[in-house]
């Protein structure tokens, strides 16, 4: 089969990644999408993987993602004064149209390949609501204005339903989530070729901590809610034609468990094939990368995963890869 693109690999939604982000390439992965971290360590870890200094997928980075103070991307619930002081436009937090077209900016001047930003409230965060609304149509267009002006693309995290629909008409290329997301929503995500990146791994590894009480309070409450809901959204979204692309959110367990999104997927009414190609053709369009990985064709880079049996009958055979190539070096040889 072709090489796996994981859109949503790494840390997101403001929160730091496992730290074993490298790990996705023994997973099947050979390029990956980082969609937010803190002090730009995905820079440092896509630029390392680039030098040959530590072995890992291809990675696409955001940088710090954007928001609003106390919103889903700020380090809200803390005392005041922890940090040394508030974040502002270069940690990603930001008011008004003027200061989220700054931190785009700072973003891509400090490595961000493309900008993530938080259009509603999450899981895991304080003092928000997973489906509330918070940014403005002033901010939203003024991220995305600020960064197609750049060349870089722009994803927003949206859980709520006026969120989604309000991300969409600023001009995103893409969603994560859309937990709530409506038929007004699945509408302009297919009229305007907007991408749904799919994180159902997210909402079902939240769900499971919640009732093993490794989350508690309103992180539970919250993860209870929306756990189902990712899956339900994906598959409704699919079967209108909007375009899926894997992606994982997955901030809780190691990298090496990320191909669990593919059976995830088939769940929420993919078929075995239309999985495999939201984790690899679907997925290299979503980093702009079609021309190089994402398919086997002459001419592109040499990026192969090979399974013992056929993924089309059992899809969680992607789970246990056997040979792993990147550029037509063997990276990982199970047999």
């Amino acid at each position: 089969m072709g090489p796996g693109v994981c859109a949503g690999h790494g840390g997101s939604d403001g929160a730091p990644g496992s730290g074993a982000r490298e790990n996705g390439l023994e997973a099947g992965f050979t390029a990956a999408r980082a969609t937010g971290d803190r002090w730009f360590s995905d820079v440092a870890l896509r630029d390392a993987i680039n030098r040959g200094d530590v072995p890992g997928p291809r990675m696409v980075v955001a940088g710090h993602p954007i928001g609003i103070p106390g919103g889903h991307c700020d380090d809200a619930g803390w005392v005041p004064g922890l940090f040394g002081r508030e974040g502002g436009p270069l940690e990603g937090v930001a008011n008004g149209a003027d200061q989220m077209a700054e931190s785009v900016r700072l973003q891509i001047k400090y490595g961000a390949d493309l900008i993530k930003v938080c259009a509603t409230g999450g899981v895991i965060s304080v003092g928000d609501d997973f489906g509330e609304r918070q940014l403005t149509d002033a901010e939203l267009k003024a991220v995305v204005d600020a960064a197609h002006m750049a060349g870089r693309r722009v994803t927003a995290h949206a859980h709520g339903t006026e969120g989604i629909t309000a991300a969409l008409r600023a001009g995103m290329d893409a969603i994560e989530h859309a937990s709530l997301i409506d038929d007004e929503g699945i509408r302009l995500m297919k009229e305007r070729g907007v991408f749904y990146v799919s994180t159902i791994y997210a909402g079902d590894a939240v769900a499971r901590m919640a009732r093993s009480g490794a989350l508690t309070g309103e992180y539970a409450r919250k993860a209870l809610a929306v756990g189902d809901m990712i899956m339900k959204s994906v598959g409704r979204a699919h079967a209108a034609g909007v375009k899926v692309a894997l992606g994982t959110d997955n901030i809780f367990e190691s990298h090496t468990t990320d191909a669990r999104e593919f059976e995830l997927a088939v769940k929420a009414g993919l078929r075995p094939m239309e999985a495999i190609v939201a984790g690899t053709r679907v997925g290299a369009e979503l980093i702009g990368w079609e021309k190089n990985i994402g398919t086997i064709e002459a001419g592109k880079f040499a990026d192969l995963v090979a399974v013992r049996g056929d993924p089309l009958a059992d899809i969680t055979l992607l789970q246990r890869v056997q040979l792993v190539m990147k550029g037509g070096v063997v990276v990982v040889d199970r047999r």
